[in-house]
């Protein structure tokens, strides 16, 4: 048996469900820190669960590379190696160790960890101590309804966001111990999810916390849209290949298949290189939505 991991990133899309998700990990045991984001009525009334320096420092960050938290297009190795050379790293480091605690890991979420996880892998390999990642997974129809209702967000553009960000987490998690956990199905059965987390990331089920956790945080008016594979199918916004990947990954998160199957694996890097492919398109996606965001501001 592994030991217990220092540290828990949640990697997953915006309004995928992670804020949920990551509250559940307190009743395994780990913290999230003393300086959360707010609630937010209509949003996430519950809370985020989100630390706030990790939060403001991912958005220095994009800042400082030029991008937004809705723009598609992956950080290149050269945008990567620049925060790195930059003092961020340092940042980093000092921010990370200061939320250590001996005896519980650290969770922490933020969706902008998904495009800067090439970064924050290197704070990890100097901050010390093991490392279990949460993946994140939900409906792309589903996260392209509340990023429409939310933002007014074009959602073939949701589509390629939510792309960019479950890809390049599994990818660069490839070998690492992880989980891929499915929203509906932590809602629909939060104990047996839970324990399946535990079970993945060597962890221990605290009993009392899952108690309150089910009884008093968990309210299936959280998830307000619950979509089956038919309507990502049958979305005319959603980029094809999307739907096949999708359905795998749903797989996996139900323990019918194996993330690291080289059948899935394929997949996967066919599904980036593809991104890759559209670079172009999407760069151009990002600029326009910008400008047209900058002009209402």
């Amino acid at each position: 048996m592994m030991a217990s991991p220092c540290w828990i990133p949640v990697l997953g899309m915006h309004r995928s469900g992670t804020s949920a998700m990551t509250c559940g990990l307190r009743a395994l045991g780990a913290h999230l820190g003393q300086n959360l984001m707010a609630p937010v009525p209509d949003v996430n009334p519950k809370g985020f669960w989100e630390d706030m320096d990790i939060y403001h420092l991912n958005e220095e960050m994009l800042q400082a590379l030029g991008t937004r938290w809705y723009q598609s297009t992956p950080l290149s190795k050269g945008q990567v190696d620049w925060l790195l050379a930059n003092g961020y790293l340092e940042k980093a480091v000092t921010l990370l160790q200061g939320k250590r605690l001996d005896s519980q890991p650290f969770a922490f979420k933020d969706p902008r960890l998904c495009r800067l996880l090439a970064f924050w892998q290197e704070v990890l390999k100097i901050a010390g101590g093991s490392v279990a990642y949460f993946l994140a997974l939900r409906n792309p129809v589903s996260i392209a309804d509340s990023l429409q209702k939310r933002d007014g967000m074009d959602r073939t553009q949701s589509y390629l966001l939510w792309l960019t960000h479950t890809v390049n987490s599994i990818l660069l998690t490839n070998g690492q111990r992880r989980v891929l956990v499915n929203y509906d199905a932590l809602i629909k059965s939060p104990e047996e999810q839970l324990y399946r987390i535990a079970d993945r990331l060597e962890l221990v089920v605290e009993e009392d916390r899952l108690a309150k956790y089910v009884g008093n945080f968990l309210d299936k008016n959280l998830r307000h849209t619950r979509h089956t594979q038919v309507d990502l199918a049958e979305d005319p916004d959603c980029p094809a290949f999307i739907v096949g990947l999708y359905r795998d990954l749903l797989a996996v998160a139900q323990d019918r298949k194996d993330l690291d199957t080289p059948a899935i694996q394929k997949r996967l890097k066919q599904a980036w290189k593809s991104v890759h492919a559209m670079l172009p398109l999407m760069q151009a996606m990002d600029r326009m939505i910008d400008a047209k965001i900058r002009g209402t501001n």
